[in-house]
């Protein structure tokens, strides 16, 4: 589907387009929630009630830019109104002040752009062996330390390192046929 079709499918009340749209946003929204509220389950209620908001003001959005704006900065005040507040959400009431407010607001851009990059990343990581997948993302999205994950998983740390190691030069050597930007963005990933 072209993304003005899955805009389109989005404000007829289809099902179908905001599935679609779900599944595009959902894994980068969510490790962009994560950095800044650091709890999985929290991240998940965010993005939930962010999803919400969108099926509710499904008819507000004209393009797939301006839905995209919407869910980062919706996404990103969610998670700072969390942080202060944790009864507390409130979004933007014009669709259009998001575009303005991500074109002004330079870090949440640029967050969104290696986010969408990551998005290429975790796409190759799920193809990864179920231990190696496992211990990648405790590792990067969760920033869960060696001996936490070893306990987690129930396995030494010598066998959370060599999964870790394992994984990283798969996921390496799959990303350099892929997009320059993509192979900085996992080099950041990693070494953050």
């Amino acid at each position: 589907m072209t993304e003005s079709t899955l805009i389109e499918h989005l404000k007829s009340d289809s099902q179908e387009g905001f599935v679609a749209i779900y599944n595009r946003f959902y894994t980068p929204l969510l490790y962009f929630i994560s950095k800044y509220v650091k709890k999985p389950e929290v991240a998940e209620e965010i993005l939930a009630d962010v999803f919400v908001t969108v099926w509710n003001r499904r008819m507000d959005f004209h393009s797939m830019e301006n839905l995209q704006a919407f869910l980062y900065i919706s996404a990103k005040n969610a998670s700072l109104n969390t942080l202060r507040s944790p009864n507390k959400v409130t979004y933007l009431e014009s669709i259009t002040s998001f575009e303005n407010l991500l074109i002004e607001d330079k870090d949440t851009f640029t967050q969104m752009t290696y986010v969408e990059l990551l998005q290429s990343i975790f796409e190759e990581v799920e193809r990864l062996p179920n231990r190696q997948k496992e211990v990648f993302k405790l590792t990067y999205l969760e920033d869960k330390t060696v001996e936490e994950i070893a306990q987690q998983l129930e396995m030494s740390p010598t066998a959370v390192y060599a999964n870790r190691s394992r994984a990283i030069s798969s996921l390496r050597l799959v990303l350099k046929s892929k997009n320059d930007m993509v192979l900085i963005a996992f080099a950041i990933l990693i070494n953050y």
